[in-house]
C-alpha cells in the first residue's frame, strides 16, 4: 500500500514538474477559488457576488485558478494555458495553485497578459516543495493544511496589492521607461490603469438624463472659473445670488401656470381652428419657411384641401384637420398680425396637444399610413420650434422612424408594387424628412441616431417642383430640372446625410473617441459635398421652373445651421486640446468659423447681399429666421448655445496666450499677426457674443422662463472683460455681473407675468416656491432636482 502511495506521489511530482503528459479534466472549474472552497454557487464575476458580500474576505481574494499545464518560463505560455480548451484535473496530492489577485478586467488594456509577481512565484515553489515532503500525511489533515495555507497566501497577496495601490496613489510621477522595460513594469502600468474605472464617461449625466458629446452641456464645463465660483456660492452666499435666483424661479413658475395645459380630447377639432384671416397668415408662414426645407406636404394638394375646408369644414377628414392645426402651430413663430396674443407659447400648445391625443387615441392601427407619418413629422417640428417638450423629441423620433419603416418608406418605390410617380416622389421626400428629423434630434439630445445606411435603400427625391406633380394624372411624368426648386434644399441635405450620420455616430459613441484622422476625413468629405451641392442648387443664375429664382434667406441659413453644427461639435474636443498641442489648431479654426456662421450668418454671408438678385427675397423672408430664433427650441437653440460657448472659449484662450510665458517651449508658435489685426478679429468675436446676448434677452422677453442661459453667458463675458482689463480679482467681476443679470431677468419676467394677468406674483411666499409647482417642473424637465428641505443650488448647467 505504501508502495502504491509512493508511485502515485512520484507520478504527481512528474505531472507538476512537466516530466509526464498531463491528465485531462472532464469539466473545467468555472467558480472562483473561494466559492469552490466554501462549496457555494458562484456567478463567475470579478469579483463575484459571494466574495463581494462576504465580510470576512477582501474583494481582492476572489481569484480564479488557471488550468494546470506544464509550467513554462514565459508568461505567454501561461496565457496559452489559461485559454486551453482542455484543462487538467489537479491531483489530491498536488499542491494547490497559488491564486493571483487580478486587476479588474475593465482596467486592463486589451490582450494584456497577467504577469505573476516574483513573490507569487516564490510562494508557489515553496508550497509545492512543502507538499511533496508531507505526502504521507492523511488526506483530511493535508486538505486542512492546504486550505489554511491558501487563505494565508491570498491574504498576503491582497495586502501586497493594497500596498502597491497606496504607493501608486501617493506617487505623482512614474518613469515610463521603467514601466515598459519589463513584464513587472507593465503589470504596474496595468495597476495604474485602474483609473480607467473612474475615467469620465463620454458624455454628461445630469439628474435623470444622459447627454452625449454632441450636447452643449459638455462644452459648458470648460468654463472652470464660473463653475468653481458657483460651488463657492452654494457653500457661502453672502451676495444674495441664491435668493435672487429663487425670485426669478417663482416668477417663472407663475408664468408657466398661466399657460394652456393639456385638456381632455376634443371630439370636434374644427372648433380649435381660428378665423380664416388669422389661419391664412399662419399657413402662409409655414409654407414659405419649414415646408421649403422639410418636404412633408404636397403644397397644391394641401391648398386645395384647405379651400375645401373653409367651404365645408364638417366634410374635412380628421387627418387633414390635425395637419392644419400643426401647420398653424408652426406658423405662429412667424406671425406678425394685429393680434398680439398669438404666440408660439400661448397659441400653439392646445393644437399640439390635440394632435398628440389624436395620434395616441384608440384604433391606432388605422393611423399607420402616410398621412399619420406626415402628422408625426409636423408634430416633432412643432414641439421643437414652439418649445413644447422640445428637449424630448429624440424619444419620439424613434417612434417616427419605426412608423415610417412600417409603411415601407425605407424601401425605394422601385422595389415596391408599381405606383404613380406622384406617390413615389412623395414617399422619397417623406423618408428624407424622417431621416433629417431623427439625425437632428439625436444631436440635440446627445444620443445615437439608431439608424444606418444598411437599414434603407430609398433614394433621394428628384428635383421636381410641386406644380409638375399631379395626383389626378398618375401617368404624367414630371419635369426634372437642374435649376432651383422647392425640393432643392432637401436634396442638398440628403446628399450630406450619410457623412453627417457618421459624424453623429462618432460623436455619441459611448465606447471610443474618434481618431483625429477620422475626424479630418469626415470633415473633408462634408465640405466637398457642401461645395458640390451649392453650385447647381444655390446658384442664383439657375432660374427655377417653379417660380423662385434663388433660395430664400430662411433656406440658406437653415442649411448652414444644419451642417455647420456637425463641424462645430465634432471638432470641439480637439479644439480644446489645441491649447497645449498645436497639432489640433485646425480644429480650433474650424470650430470658430462654424460658430461665427451660426451666430453671425449675415456677416459671414455678406457676399450674398451684394448679389444683384438678392432683392428677390421679400421683407417677410429677411426676418423669418430671426423671428424663429426668438421662439424655437431644438437644434436652433442648442446650436446657438454651443456656438456662443465656442466663441467665448476662444476669447479666453487668446487672452491666456497673450500672457507672458504661456508658451515657454514654443515661443515661435504665438500668433504673428499685427496687434491691430488681432484687435479687429476680437471685435468681431465680441460682436458675435453681443448678438447672442441680445438673442437671449429677446427669448426671455418673448416668453422663455429659463434665465440661466442669460446669466451664465453674462458671467462668462464678465470674466473675459476682466481678463482684458487685467483685473486681478476676476471673481468679483463675475459675481457683480451675475447680480446685474439676475436683476434684469427679474424685471423681464415680472413684465411678462403682468402681461399674462398675474398681479399677485410678488406676494408668493418662499413656502409657495418649494411646494405646489414642483410636480409640474419635474414632469417637464425644469425641476432643479432638490428636495423641498434642501437649500437652493445655482445649477447653471440645467437650462
Amino acid at each position: 500500500m505504501h508502495h502504491i502511495d509512493g508511485m502515485i506521489h512520484d507520478n504527481e511530482i512528474q505531472l507538476y514538474t512537466g516530466d509526464a503528459p498531463p491528465r485531462k479534466r472532464r469539466r473545467p472549474a468555472l467558480a472562483c477559488d473561494q466559492c469552490r472552497r466554501r462549496k457555494i454557487k458562484c456567478d463567475q464575476k470579478v469579483p463575484c457576488d459571494q466574495c463581494s458580500r462576504s465580510k470576512s474576505l477582501s474583494i481582492h481574494a476572489c481569484t480564479y485558478t488557471h488550468a494546470h499545464t506544464s509550467a513554462g518560463p514565459s508568461s505567454s505560455s501561461s496565457a496559452r494555458c489559461y485559454a486551453s480548451p482542455q484543462p487538467q484535473r489537479p491531483s489530491a496530492l498536488q499542491a494547490p495553485p497559488v491564486p493571483t489577485v487580478p486587476i479588474p478586467q475593465r482596467s486592463r488594456p486589451r490582450n494584456f497578459p497577467s504577469y505573476p509577481s516574483p513573490s507569487t512565484a516564490n510562494v508557489s515553489d515553496q508550497s509545492t516543495y512543502a507538499d511533496d515532503q508531507r505526502s504521507d500525511i492523511t488526506g483530511s489533515t493535508r486538505n486542512a493544511a492546504q486550505g489554511l495555507q491558501s487563505a494565508a497566501t491570498i491574504q498576503a497577496l491582497a495586502d501586497r496589492v493594497r500596498l502597491l495601490e497606496k504607493k501608486l496613489a501617493q506617487s505623482t510621477s512614474i518613469s515610463s521607461v521603467a514601466a515598459s522595460s519589463s513584464p513587472g513594469g507593465r503589470y504596474l502600468d496595468a495597476l495604474d490603469d485602474r483609473e480607467a474605472l473612474h475615467a469620465p464617461v463620454r458624455g454628461t449625466f445630469s439628474k435623470t438624463r444622459f447627454f452625449g458629446q454632441s450636447h452643449w452641456m459638455n462644452c459648458a464645463k470648460e468654463f472652470n472659473m464660473v463653475y468653481s465660483l458657483r460651488h463657492c456660492l452654494e457653500v457661502d452666499d453672502n451676495s444674495g445670488i441664491s435668493r435672487m435666483m429663487d425670485r426669478c424661479k417663482t416668477l417663472a413658475r407663475a408664468i408657466k401656470v398661466r399657460r394652456p395645459t393639456r385638456q381632455p380630447a376634443v371630439s370636434d377639432l374644427t372648433y380649435l381652428v381660428p378665423p380664416r384671416e388669422t389661419a391664412d397668415q399662419l399657413v402662409s408662414g409655414y409654407l414659405r419657411t419649414f415646408e421649403s426645407v422639410y418636404r412633408i406636404l404636397h403644397v397644391p394638394t394641401f391648398q386645395q384641401e384647405y379651400v375645401q375646408f373653409w367651404n365645408s369644414s364638417q366634410s374635412a377628414s380628421h387627418a387633414f384637420v390635425v395637419r392644419l392645426l400643426l401647420v398653424m402651430a408652426l406658423g405662429t413663430c412667424f406671425y406678425k398680425g394685429p393680434n398680439s396674443s398669438i404666440t408660439p407659447r400661448i397659441t400653439a400648445p392646445p393644437w399640439i396637444y390635440a394632435a398628440q391625443s389624436w395620434l395616441g387615441g384608440p384604433s391606432e392601427k388605422s393611423r399607420v399610413n402616410i398621412a399619420a407619418v406626415q402628422i408625426q413629422c409636423l408634430l416633432l417640428l412643432a414641439r421643437q420650434n414652439c418649445a413644447i417638450d422640445g428637449d424630448l423629441v429624440w424619444i419620439s423620433a424613434g417612434s417616427l422612424l419605426r412608423a415610417a419603416m412600417y409603411v415601407g418608406l425605407h424601401r425605394d418605390p422601385q422595389y415596391l408594387p408599381k405606383m404613380p410617380v406622384f406617390q413615389a416622389e412623395l414617399r422619397r421626400r417623406l423618408w428624407a424628412t424622417v431621416l433629417e428629423l431623427l439625425l437632428q434630434s439625436s444631436m440635440d439630445a446627445g444620443g445615437a441616431p439608431l439608424v444606418s445606411p444598411q437599414d434603407y435603400d430609398c433614394e433621394s427625391p428628384s428635383n421636381i417642383d410641386d406644380r409638375h406633380m399631379n395626383p389626378d394624372n398618375p401617368e404624367a411624368v414630371p419635369y426634372v430640372t437642374n435649376g432651383f426648386t422647392h425640393t432643392s434644399v432637401q436634396i442638398a441635405l440628403a446628399k450630406s446625410f450619410p457623412v453627417r450620420l457618421q459624424m453623429a455616430k462618432a460623436m455619441n459613441d459611448i465606447r471610443t473617441d474618434p481618431s483625429y484622422d477620422e475626424v479630418l476625413r469626415l470633415t473633408s468629405k462634408l465640405t466637398a459635398i457642401q461645395r458640390d451641392s451649392s453650385l447647381p442648387l444655390f446658384n442664383a443664375a439657375h432660374h427655377a421652373q417653379g417660380g423662385a429664382s434663388q433660395p430664400s434667406t430662411f433656406q440658406t441659413q437653415s442649411v448652414s445651421l444644419l451642417t455647420n453644427r456637425f463641424l462645430l461639435t465634432l471638432h470641439h474636443p480637439f479644439a480644446v486640446k489645441a491649447k497645449t498641442n498645436l497639432k489640433y489648431y485646425f480644429s480650433r479654426k474650424i470650430c470658430l468659423d462654424a460658430a461665427l456662421q451660426i451666430l453671425s450668418p449675415n456677416k459671414c454671408n455678406h457676399s450674398q447681399d451684394n448679389n444683384e438678385n438678392a432683392s428677390a427675397s421679400t421683407n417677410n423672408d429677411d426676418d423669418d429666421f430671426d423671428r424663429l430664433k426668438l421662439h424655437a427650441g431644438g437644434f436652433i437653440r442648442s446650436s446657438a448655445i454651443y456656438a456662443q460657448f465656442t466663441i467665448s472659449l476662444e476669447l479666453i484662450y487668446q487672452l491666456q496666450e497673450d500672457m507672458p510665458g504661456y508658451f515657454p517651449s514654443h515661443p515661435a508658435s504665438v500668433t504673428t499677426t499685427s496687434s491691430s489685426a488681432t484687435q479687429t478679429w476680437r471685435r468681431e468675436l465680441h460682436t458675435a457674443t453681443d448678438n447672442y446676448m441680445r438673442l437671449s434677452m429677446g427669448r426671455i422677453r418673448a416668453g422663455e422662463t429659463n434665465v440661466k442661459g442669460y446669466i451664465f453667458t453674462a458671467c462668462v463675458l464678465a470674466q473675459i472683460k476682466a481678463m482684458e482689463a487685467g483685473v486681478a480679482e476676476v471673481e468679483g467681476h463675475i459675481i457683480e455681473a451675475c447680480k446685474k443679470a439676475l436683476d434684469q431677468c427679474y424685471l423681464w419676467l415680472k413684465e411678462r407675468a403682468r402681461l399674462l394677468g398675474e398681479s399677485e406674483v410678488e406676494e408668493l411666499s418662499e413656502e409657495d416656491e418649494a411646494t405646489g409647482l414642483d410636480t409640474y417642473n419635474a414632469i417637464y424637465g425644469e425641476h432643479d432636482g432638490r428636495a423641498e428641505s434642501e437649500s437652493p443650488r445655482i445649477e447653471f448647467a440645467d437650462w
